[in-house]
């Protein structure tokens, strides 16, 4: 369980490294591209951890949203690779290739489904849910009206809570028997 701890926190830092190069450079970089698709992978797999914290809870609501989440973390794992190699904006390789609002549309509310399970379980605080809730909501809308500034720095608190919620996890020592 701690490993998957560790992977979650690791991957959601990577996140937070690749928004702020990102906001310094004025936009993205090799660097960016591959930050964020190593965050997918480390994320897909530490998602894990946070729904095997509230299992106990019986909570198909965030089984459900762990689920969706990680197989679009997975499915867009190279994503960022795909835009690096078109010498396409993000925004114009998805015109290019609307496929790709699918896993996007799909992450979105795996985590508002996310948000809420953690709500109804209080094994985290649930003020962690509501924020993750709303970072979803802000994220939808700056991305959909291109406010890419509004997106990196979105995506930073969102990172912040999710990495809190994971050190909540990992000082939870009664959960951590592996």
């Amino acid at each position: 369980m701690k490993y998957l701890l560790y992977l979650l926190i690791s991957g959601f830092a990577l996140w937070i490294g690749s928004e702020i190069l990102e906001i310094i450079q004025g936009g993205y970089s090799p660097a960016v591209y591959y930050m964020t698709a190593a965050y997918h992978i480390l994320a897909g797999f530490g998602i894990w951890s946070l729904h095997l914290l509230q299992a106990g809870k019986k909570n198909n609501v965030s089984l459900t949203a762990t689920i969706l989440i990680s197989l679009t973390y997975f499915a867009l794992a190279y994503f960022p690779i795909q835009v690096m190699q078109s010498g396409l904006s993000v925004s114009a390789f998805i015109a290019a290739n609307p496929i790709y609002k699918i896993p996007g549309l799909i992450s979105l509310a795996g985590f508002v489904l996310f948000g809420l399970a953690i709500i109804k379980t209080r094994y985290f605080p649930a003020w962690t849910g509501v924020a993750i809730i709303l970072c979803t909501i802000i994220y939808g809308i700056a991305m959909a009206k291109q406010l890419q500034l509004v997106v990196n720095i979105n995506n930073i608190i969102l990172s912040i809570v999710i990495i809190y919620i994971g050190v909540l996890g990992i000082g939870n020592r009664n959960n951590l028997q592996q």
